[in-house]
């Protein structure tokens, strides 16, 4: 099939900022699990987690390479059957659906929370949706330049802020640095996959990624250590500003700890405001991806020549589900069911494709030994 969507490559620093991007996309609460999971040991949690999912990256990578110019969505079904191939990736489109869901519910509560105060959820959710669509509806191309124009114009003044905050960090409060077991350590780790899901991508990018000074492997590699970076400085804001159990019980920890940031004589007042401002940015470039990669997954699983339609048909649910998740219940069972449903994509169904292949090869370079 001709590739009408793809009008330019990628390099592998592209790749990086792709899935950093993606990473850094993340709620003010999505780092609770982990801390009421691991507790103070949650920075150990996320270093376990980081190596953890960077090996099931790295496997998503070298099974790619063993099917050069296709996508997972390209190879799947010829690999495994039609049913089953195409039900590993609605699998990844499901998985990308409930976080994206889990994503515009937390964004639209903090946008209305912090500065629309009198403007419904509903407003704020419908408004970051359709600009993320109208994103999602152009060619590779432009998307990828909107993605990097924003890795480096918001990301930097959204980390300076963020660094700012250790003007209340208290050292006590982090203390003691050991927890208590590793079952709790491991049980972080798993719980992990919410803050470093998005590298998942490489099953879909890795065609367009060409050669250069480094090697996809190596740059997948740089994006979990800036990741990484940002994820043990969240974790050492919310334990060292708001304690550990304000942490696991405060609704919108981020945002109440650059609030409590103070520079006397100075003209910056509420910086939570600008933080947010920020944020937003990060929030809809992640959004954005994750909306791209379900269209174009479905669009090479049924060997289309567009994306759009399907970036249209995923609206209206998008938006009912984002609406659904402010009540309690339905944002618990959909936070439990992806934490079960990413790890299982990424460490269950990734390994056993990656040992068939590697299985089916070996046995036919065996039958070629025998018939020599």
């Amino acid at each position: 099939m001709a590739d009408l969507e793809v009008k330019t490559r990628m390099s592998p620093l592209q790749l990086a900022i792709i899935i950093a991007t993606s990473m850094m996309g993340i709620s003010g609460r999505v780092m609770q699990p982990i801390l009421q999971a691991s507790g103070h040991g949650a920075w150990l949690a996320v270093l376990a987690g980081a190596a953890l999912y960077y090996g099931a990256a790295w496997l998503m990578i070298k099974l790619g390479e063993r099917f050069p110019g296709e996508s997972f969505a390209e190879y799947l079904p010829r690999l495994l059957g039609r049913w089953p191939g195409g039900a590993v990736v609605w699998l990844f489109v499901i998985v990308l659906f409930m976080w994206t869901g889990l994503a515009l519910q937390g964004v639209s509560r903090e946008v209305t929370f912090f500065m629309f105060d009198r403007t419904p959820f509903e407003v704020v959710e419908a408004g970051l949706l359709l600009v993320c669509a109208y994103c999602c509806l152009q060619d590779w191309g432009t998307i990828l330049r909107v993605v990097q124009l924003l890795f480096f114009t918001a990301l930097p003044p959204w980390l300076f802020l963020l660094f700012l905050s250790l003007l209340r960090f208290r050292v006590i409060n982090f203390l003691p640095l050991w927890p208590e077991g590793a079952v709790d350590v491991a049980a972080g780790a798993l719980r992990s996959w919410t803050i470093f899901q998005g590298y998942e991508c490489v099953l879909l990018l890795l065609p367009l990624v060409y050669k250069g000074n480094f090697k996809p492997t190596r740059a997948v590699a740089g994006a979990f250590a800036l990741a990484t970076g940002l994820f043990l400085l969240r974790i050492v804001l919310d334990i060292g500003v708001l304690t550990l159990e304000g942490a696991e019980n405060a609704p919108y920890p981020m945002l109440t700890i650059v609030r409590t940031v103070e520079i006397p004589g100075t003209f910056l007042e509420r910086l939570d405001t600008y933080f947010l401002v920020f944020w937003i940015q990060g929030i809809f470039a992640s959004v954005t991806l994750a909306m791209y990669f379900m269209a174009q997954s479905l669009t090479r699983l049924y060997r289309l020549a567009d994306h759009r339609p399907f970036v249209l048909a995923l609206v209206p649910p998008l938006f009912l589900l984002g609406d659904a998740t402010h009540h309690i219940r339905v944002f618990e069972g959909l936070r439990t069911a992806l934490m079960w449903a990413g790890p299982a994509f990424s460490l269950g169904v990734v390994p056993l494709v990656f040992a068939l292949v590697w299985w089916r090869g070996r046995s036919r370079d065996a039958g070629r030994g025998k018939g020599l």
